[in-house]
């Protein structure tokens, strides 16, 4: 309400706040033209009754009425810039209350603009704004009425003035009553400000038009919602749609990243991730549908192909090494799954040296697992723990989780002959590690600095570009021929 109020009078104070801006080019020696530039502007604007010109002593020389034959002393001389008010005053000439909206010009000359107390009872009369208990124009400094509509009232242990920016409150009035308060200061006037508060008790109740206006709100906001599920559905089965075509059209292959032996160079076996030819993309790594697939459950399907794959693909090779080391990525949700404990198992029927990674917090997140680990130990299943160090496994955890095999993140590595904070902590796992009496790879190997360091402190298992990056199966099967 209380814009409508800014509006509705603000909207006067611009009208003359524009002619007094352009009092620069009034003649003050109120010329003929002079005159009559003042009572156009009179004429046109019923909010107006009388424009001044004060001399810089303070002496109204002329008005919309005419020239005086003898400056009349009115105030004391202008001693600002900008627009700024006084007032209620009664006018000399009009013998009625007003109140004056003054500009000073660059020649210290003021005009000033009457705006009579009826016409400003009227534009704000309470009949326009029923809702309201009072409106008032303040001085914003004091918050001494200037103009009142209603019993003025203010909150109890509050304090509001001086007014330098909107005041929206709601508290137990002077008056003992609970109101709510709105105050705002007039832009082109800011030492005063509208100040308007209505009761409490009808806040509850909003206009019809506000009311309209809510339900459409909750209409257009449960539509909304609606389409967003409806999104949210389609991408999902989309997403699911795709890679399950792409796995009809084996479109999705193993590659190997081969382990190797640091002393010997020998390979002892591999890790087996998946790409994706995509018909479109090209070859996408693991980063740009893995997490899709998780999340449409599609990853389910993707690793009992990817384990049907690796036998058929590793086939030859187990043929000639019986032992060769078989290492798949796991996450809880599979182990949580019959069918793909049941591919694990017939994995192990072709693979006697069979391994499943699990990051830290797929150990710690379902204690479920702990069990269905134990199961897949009995058959002869080496567990082992993913980027070791950049979770949260305790001690407690490795001691009670049947952990065969702790795998060495690639970021402790990195950090061998760099002095940083994570190089004392990869000596600090290979310790632990050792006396726990866990086995360790070292993942990211990729210069000779780093394999020689690691082989020192007993970590010969490596993995990494310094001796192979991930390969399709021909390549990798070229590899071990060499």
């Amino acid at each position: 309400m209380a814009e409508r109020v800014i509006l509705d009078f603000g909207s006067q104070l611009n009208n003359v706040d524009t002619f007094l801006h352009q009092s620069d080019s009034i003649d003050v020696q109120c010329s003929a033209a002079t005159i009559q530039q003042m009572r156009q502007f009179v004429f046109k604007h019923p909010a107006v009754s009388e424009i001044g010109i004060v001399n810089p002593s303070g002496e109204l020389v002329c008005n919309s009425f005419g020239l005086l034959p003898t400056p009349m002393f009115i105030s004391e001389p202008p001693k600002k810039r900008g627009l700024r008010y006084h007032g209620p005053i009664i006018s000399e000439f009009l013998q009625v209350s007003a109140f004056v909206l003054a500009r000073t010009r660059h020649d210290g000359y003021e005009v000033n603009a009457l705006l009579p107390t009826e016409w400003i009872k009227d534009m704000l009369h309470l009949s326009k704004y029923s809702e309201l208990d009072y409106i008032a124009i303040v001085d914003s400094e004091t918050g001494v009425p200037v103009f009142l509509q209603g019993d003025y009232s203010l909150p109890l242990g509050h304090s509001i003035f001086p007014v330098v920016q909107n005041i929206e409150l709601e508290k137990v009035f002077d008056d003992q009553t609970r109101k709510f308060i709105h105050i705002r200061p007039f832009k082109n006037v800011p030492q005063l400000s509208v100040v308007v508060s209505k009761n409490a008790r009808y806040l509850g109740l909003p206009s019809p038009v506000w009311l309209t206006a809510l339900c459409l709100m909750y209409v257009l906001s449960w539509l909304g919602l609606v389409l967003l599920l409806n999104h949210y559905d389609k991408r999902v089965l989309s997403s699911r749609a795709l890679l399950l075509g792409a796995l009809n059209r084996q479109e999705l292959f193993n590659v190997y990243q081969p382990l190797i032996d640091a002393k010997t160079q020998n390979i002892l076996g591999a890790e087996v991730l998946i790409r994706w030819m995509h018909p479109v993309e090209g070859e996408l790594g693991p980063t740009y549908f893995v997490p899709e697939a998780e999340r449409d459950g599609t990853v389910l399907e993707m690793s009992l192909y990817q384990i049907d794959k690796a036998i058929s693909d590793l086939a030859p090779v187990i043929a000639v090494k019986p032992d060769f080391k078989v290492s798949f990525n796991v996450n809880g949700y599979l182990l949580s799954c019959p069918s793909y404990i049941k591919k694990l198992c017939e994995a192990k029927s072709v693979f006697n040296n069979l391994t499943i990674e699990l990051t830290e917090r797929d150990v710690l997140s379902q204690t479920k697992i702990k069990s269905v680990l134990y199961q897949l130990v009995e058959l002869g299943v080496e567990i082992a723990i993913d980027d070791f160090g950049t979770g949260y496994c305790g001690l407690q955890y490795l001691q009670s989780f049947p952990i065969d095999l702790l795998k060495i993140d690639q970021s402790f590595v990195a950090s061998i002959g760099l002095d940083n904070l994570q190089s004392p902590v990869l000596n600090a796992v290979i310790e632990m590690a050792d006396k726990l009496e866990k086995k360790l790879i070292a993942e990211g190997v990729e210069t000779q600095l780093q394999a020689d360091y690691l082989s020192a402190r007993g970590v010969v298992v490596h993995q990494g570009w310094y001796y192979s990056k991930a390969l399709k199966i021909s390549a990798f099967k070229n590899l071990i021929k060499e």
